[in-house]
């Protein structure tokens, strides 16, 4: 899930997007609460908005090709309604770990995951001759 958006007032990265799964601990687990709201941009159908937990530990990760993966982690902040903000329906802002400038957070369309699997991701990458990148 998610378009990038970083803010800098607080130095954090916002993550939108109006599809957004609602079992973001697992299928054998409960579904986070959501709202069923019209899709943002074009205010029509029916999207998602999945409420994320606030305080819940995230992976950022996303595959740049079969020969590198970007990799990191944050903390929720806060689920952002739209409106009044701009975005897409379910709109979550993250701190991120060990990044000291928001803007410099690398890729487009990143997964937000719950938990922090930064470790299983790197054994992996190293098992399968994946380069891991900070995010």
């Amino acid at each position: 899930m998610q378009d990038p958006a970083p803010n800098t007032v607080n130095n954090t990265l916002m993550g939108a997007h109006c599809s957004c799964p609602t079992k973001l601990d697992g299928f054998d687990k409960d579904s986070e609460p959501f709202i069923l709201r019209s899709h943002s941009e074009s205010n029509i159908g029916v999207s998602p908005q999945v409420l994320w937990r606030e305080g819940q530990k995230a992976t950022i990760m996303k595959f740049q090709g079969p020969e590198s993966i970007l990799l990191g982690t944050g903390h929720v902040l806060r689920n952002i309604d739209t409106p009044p903000a701009g975005g897409c329906r379910t709109s979550v802002e993250l701190e991120l770990d060990g990044v000291a400038d928001c803007r410099d957070t690398k890729g487009f369309h990143q997964l937000f995951i719950y938990g922090d699997l930064e470790q299983p991701f790197k054994a992996y990458c190293q098992l399968a001759g994946i380069k891991v990148v900070h995010i």
